[in-house]
């Protein structure tokens, strides 16, 4: 490699490392504001029997949602279902193994019988 390249490639490389760091994070709050108008797509009603029928921690996905955004707890599909979060062993062990509580449960999305993803925001 010649000297004049290695010498382009490097002021290259640091007028990329000098860009604003307000430039990076508007571009990620514009892709956490498509995410969050997107909703979770239709959430379906979920039953206390089907959290019930959730027994073992490692079937429970513990997901982090809209994170720079306030939301109101009551807007996603868990509202009436705190408390069959709060009864179950395996979906509290998995929330407190991540910093959660049935509380920060914004949304639940079953994956099957015995899987499911809890949406969490605080």
């Amino acid at each position: 490699m010649t000297k004049p390249l290695l010498a382009a490639l490097l002021a290259l490389g640091l007028s990329v490392a000098a860009l604003p760091a307000g430039f990076a994070t508007a571009q990620q709050t514009e892709r956490d504001d498509e995410v969050c108008q997107d909703q979770l797509g239709a959430l379906n009603r979920v039953d206390p029997a089907e959290l019930a029928g959730v027994t073992n921690p490692q079937r429970v996905w513990v997901t982090e949602y809209c994170v720079n955004h306030p939301i109101l707890p009551s807007e996603g599909n868990a509202a009436g279902r705190r408390a069959a979060i709060a009864d179950n062993a395996a979906l509290v062990k998995a929330l407190r193994q991540k910093g959660y509580n049935p509380a920060d449960v914004y949304a639940i999305k079953m994956m099957g019988a015995d899987t499911v993803t809890l949406y969490v925001h605080r």
